[in-house]
């Protein structure tokens, strides 16, 4: 079960990541793609024996460059039969640090008066994972720090320390709990952006879940995940950005039923509170319902697809709005189209909050493809494009945004890789200060002790919300 666990989760980043800019996403939402994530992660039985084999060019393991984590069962003494060593010593370490270094030829996307800079970034991930044959417990703290030369007031230090435990209720049933608590700040161009004359946006936020899975029946399979997660921002150069704080209720189910087949089908409803913290913001206060039918198909380990489609409709408190019904969709594709070369394409439409407090929400129609070459087991070349429209409901606004980008990867051993990365993205919006353009080349050095264990490839690094 470890090692089909750390295929989907493999399966699943690959068919739905996307390629998201570093300004904003505009890749599938996490509405959508939590819904299509939710059938992927529920399918059971023979389909999920199919899906697994489902591996893109990138995302599939290469046992000869993948490290072992570090067994704390090494740091124990020999004969130590203590209940403290026995626990110590029943836990694998992941650590994982990168170094990005390169040039943005406008860091602060600006439409005017752009700045051109270096920058340095240093990424550090570690997860400290139980290896208990029954239940889970895991330990994941991440620390990002970037430098950028021409702006010292760019500067930003993230942290997030988050932490999940599975309980193994019976056999394919279980019940799993997460929370995680992260300081983060809002990238140059995103919504929540309050422009280039002031420092860099912070916030913090705090998220707490839980899920319960049934796999029990070969055919039938079902999950509810409910979470809550509370984001508040700091102030600004002085200026209080409180009108942007507010706490989302999130609770997802699913219900689905596998042929036996190529195809699982799936009905996925959902509900989402929106509560802002201030009063001048209370009039964005809503509940949304989403109702959405998909399925899931396999054809002959070769690509795997996952789609839906459905209705949401979004009631405000504030009785002089109206409230909106939307039709949503989304859908998720993984071809290998030979042995070493992988497409992935996803697309999306879904009725989003924004994080302009001016705004209200947004209709985000979003499409993004990429192709994964492998020309031999140590060099990955990846070529990836994007779009997205926004349509803003609250205000005259709409953005598109495009990005097309070219990585490749070079792994030099199980625990020393290296890439080179170029990316060109635009964005084009009603509203001429939201306009820019920027490119972005940058060099790659990482390390690793991950993801390799005695029972196959895992992923630490996902806490299990969906």
């Amino acid at each position: 079960m470890n090692q089909l666990a750390g295929h989907m989760d493999s399966l699943r980043w690959w068919l739905v990541r996307g390629h998201c800019r570093a300004t904003r996403s505009v890749c599938l939402g996490p509405v959508g793609l939590g819904l299509v994530m939710l059938a992927l992660s529920a399918v059971s039985g023979p389909a999920a024996a199919q899906l697994a084999g489902k591996e893109s060019v990138q995302g599939r393991p290469r046992l000869d460059f993948q490290s072992y984590g570090l067994s704390l069962d090494m740091l124990t003494r020999p004969g130590d039969t203590s209940d403290t060593a026995r626990l110590g010593g029943s836990f694998d370490l992941f650590p994982r640090v990168t170094v990005d270094a390169g040039h943005d030829s406008n860091i602060l996307r600006t439409t005017d008066d752009e700045i051109g800079s270096g920058f340095a970034e240093v990424k550090g991930l570690a997860a400290l994972r139980s290896n208990w044959s029954n239940h889970e417990a895991l330990l994941i703290v991440g620390v990002d720090d970037r430098r950028v030369a021409e702006k010292s007031r760019e500067n930003t230090t993230d942290f997030s320390l988050g932490a999940a435990g599975r309980f193994d209720l019976d056999e394919d049933l279980f019940a799993r709990g997460f929370a995680q608590a992260r300081r983060g700040h809002i990238p140059r161009g995103d919504d929540a952006d309050p422009g280039a004359a002031f420092e860099p946006l912070t916030y913090n936020q705090y998220l707490a879940g839980a899920v319960y899975d049934d796999r029990r029946n070969d055919r039938l399979f079902s999950r509810l995940v409910g979470e809550v997660l509370h984001r508040d921002y700091n102030a600004t150069d002085g200026v209080s950005r409180d009108s942007l704080d507010r706490t989302s209720l999130n609770l997802r189910g699913l219900v689905g039923v596998s042929t036996g087949g190529e195809y699982d089908l799936f009905v996925s409803p959902s509900l989402l509170r929106e509560i802002f913290v201030e009063e001048v913001s209370e009039d964005q206060d809503s509940t949304r319902f989403t109702l959405s039918v998909g399925a899931a198909r396999d054809v002959t380990g070769i690509s795997a697809f996952t789609g839906r489609v459905g209705v949401s409709h979004r009631i405000f408190d504030e009785d002089s709005r109206s409230s909106q019904t939307d039709f949503v969709a989304s859908g998720a594709l993984l071809w290998n189209l030979t042995p070493v070369m992988t497409f992935t394409a996803g697309a999306e439409i879904e009725n989003q909050q924004s994080d302009d407090p001016t705004a209200g929400t947004k209709l985000t129609n979003a499409f993004n493809a990429g192709l994964d070459y492998d020309p031999f087991e140590q060099l990955i070349f990846n070529a990836y494009v994007s779009y997205a429209n926004e349509d803003y409901q609250q205000i005259e606004r709409q953005d598109d945004d495009y990005v097309v980008g070219l990585r490749a990867t070079y792994l030099f051993n199980e625990f020393l890789f290296a890439g080179l990365s170029f990316e060109h993205e635009v964005s084009d919006s009603t509203v001429a200060s939201r306009d820019f353009e920027a490119s972005t080349v940058a060099f790659r050095l990482g390390m690793k002790l991950c993801c390799r264990i005695d029972e196959g490839v895992v992923n630490p690094f996902n806490l299990g919300r969906l």
